[in-house]
């Protein structure tokens, strides 16, 4: 446990994203391994917080699908 610091969870999360991890993953391997190292500080294992400065991965939606510039009116059935 003495090997994980800012710098490897940092680094974790660099190497996923040079190996094409999507933000939806990298983000949520980020949130497991920030509970488990945040549990070790406070149990008394760091006496730092390890992930303290590391910023998460910034997972955003996707934009709504444009509407067309052409509007069209519902069509109407011919029966009166």
């Amino acid at each position: 446990m003495s090997t994980f610091d800012h710098k490897f969870v940092d680094g974790f999360i660099r190497t996923m994203e040079r190996n094409g991890a999507g933000l939806a993953t990298q983000s949520h391997c980020f949130d497991q391994v920030k509970s488990v190292l945040l549990d070790a500080y406070r149990l008394g294992i760091y006496t730092a917080d390890p992930v303290l400065g590391v910023p998460a991965p910034n997972v955003r939606s996707p934009p709504p699908p444009r509407s067309s510039a052409t509007y069209a009116p519902p069509a109407t059935t011919g029966s009166s």
